[in-house]
């Protein structure tokens, strides 16, 4: 029981310390770009913004170097607790410089850090989240209170003293879970993931060309709506981009949905959306309902390349780098888009970006008909269970295993718990393993199936049967 409660405990601090650390990032990133208008001019903010995702992408790939050259946990804990307080400090003099290079300088290597640490969180958010059933919840609230967060900083209170008062507590909330968490976080005994793309290189590949294409068109808004905040012409930080943290709420509890079978369509329905309302960004009246709906986009966006990424992560040979993975695309595409996007818009408007935007949409749906082939045989398998009451026992035990995303290993314990009075020792025997490997696969049945005894396992699986 005190396990257990430790446990939930660390996890619970997981999720405050990956909520700070996008809050601290979102924070940082918006705060250069607003900075640079005032120190830099206003047409020059699309290229410190661009060579800032660039480094933001090169501080996130900086972390899996670092654990391929250090083996030990503890070196890494060590190396991320150093550059904690050098992150604040480095945030420190960006806040108070306005000496241009100063300025640049201080914005590269404070997005380089924060990329650096955020990957870290990424890799033990994936490791301690792996097979759960509400990663997608808690990461949507995490991130869409961080959000709102944000837009309250920006919006009622002075820019660089709570600046660094955010940074500071952020900094904080990482620093004590790295100190708190004493569990070594290194990847064992992996199961499979939620969307079964372990060892399936066509739906990762799949999965990395959608998340290309979905950033090119990120990437396109971003440049639009960054250029109309530098200019005064739109207030992007104002009340419409709390629909940003919609988006990512309704995504997060989408994607828990059914194992994640409804996130890429929800996903690929806002991106349509998204490219429709591009078309509406030049008339001022319909400005907010078009910025609204690709700021929802973007919410749903972010929780797709961040959940598929972390479910991949603890099956693959290099977690640390999977965990992210989303972001480090991210990072590189929208940087490769910011400036040309913009430079079409000056010259034929938001008609072609719309355009663009559509066609890419078309890319992404055809890519992700992988994923979104999920839902229809999702759909299929609703059919059958009408019939549930007039399949064999065997086929009805199949379908309640899938119903709970069990392993074959752990339908075949199951089907022991149900159909026999075996002991544990018993059904170590009959299928050749250790009891003590039995007890495993019962602890994660149990968990899967949420029940606490065979009893109650036993009235699940009837009343899943007859329901």
């Amino acid at each position: 029981m005190i396990e257990k409660l430790k446990s939930k405990f660390s996890n619970f601090i997981c999720c405050v310390c990956f909520s700070s650390c996008f809050y601290a990032f979102m924070l940082i990133e918006s705060f250069v770009n607003e900075r640079s208008v005032e120190i830099m001019g206003c047409n020059i903010v699309n290229m410190v913004y661009t060579l800032g995702l660039v480094f933001t992408g090169l501080g996130f790939l900086s972390f899996s170097f670092l654990c391929k050259i250090y083996k030990s946990e503890k070196l890494k804990k060590i190396i991320m607790l150093i550059n904690c307080p050098l992150s604040l400090l480095v945030n420190i003099i960006l806040a108070l410089s306005n000496q241009p290079i100063v300025f640049l300088t201080s914005s590269i290597l404070a997005l380089l850090l924060m990329g650096h640490i955020s990957s870290y969180v990424y890799y033990i958010m994936a490791i301690n989240f792996k097979d759960s059933k509400y990663t997608g919840r808690v990461i949507g609230i995490g991130m869409g209170i961080a959000i709102i967060l944000q837009y309250i900083v920006q919006n009622l209170m002075p820019q660089s003293i709570i600046f660094i008062i955010s940074i500071l507590l952020s900094i904080i909330c990482i620093i004590c879970y790295i100190l708190i968490n004493s569990k070594d976080i290194n990847n064992k005994n992996a199961t499979t993931n939620l969307f079964n793309i372990k060892n399936n290189d066509k739906m990762i590949k799949a999965l990395i060309i959608a998340v290309i294409l979905m950033s090119l068109v990120a990437g396109m808004i971003d440049s639009v709506l960054t250029t109309f905040n530098a200019t005064k012409e739109y207030d992007i930080y104002n009340g419409v981009r709390l629909f940003y943290a919609l988006g990512l709420i309704i995504a997060g509890f989408i994607a828990d949905t059914k194992s994640r079978i409804y996130l890429p369509l929800a996903t690929l329905c806002a991106i349509l959306l998204s490219s429709i309302c591009i078309f509406f960004l030049s008339e001022e009246i319909s400005y907010f309902a078009g910025t609204a709906l690709m700021y929802l986009y973007s919410g749903f966006y972010v929780i797709f390349f961040t959940i598929m990424f972390l479910d991949f992560a603890p099956n693959s040979k290099c977690p640390e780098l999977w965990a992210s993975m989303g972001r480090i695309i991210r990072s590189f595409t929208v940087a490769a888009t910011i400036i040309p996007a913009i430079k079409i818009y000056n010259v034929v408007g938001n008609i072609a970006l719309a355009t663009i935007s559509c066609l890419l949409s078309i890319l992404i749906m055809l890519v992700l008909l992988p994923f979104i082939s999920k839902t229809v045989n999702y759909s299929k398998q609703i059919n059958k269970q009408f019939n549930k009451l007039e399949m064999i026992p065997q086929e009805r035990l199949k379908l309640y295993a899938e119903h709970c995303l069990l392993t074959p290993r752990e339908t075949e314990v199951l089907e022991k718990l149900l159909m026999t009075d075996d002991d544990l020792q018993g059904i170590a025997e009959s299928l050749y393993i250790s009891r003590r490997m039995v007890q495993r696969y019962v602890t994660s049945i149990y968990e899967k199936t949420d029940t606490k005894t065979r009893h109650g396992l036993f009235q699940s699986y009837i009343n899943f049967t007859i329901n």
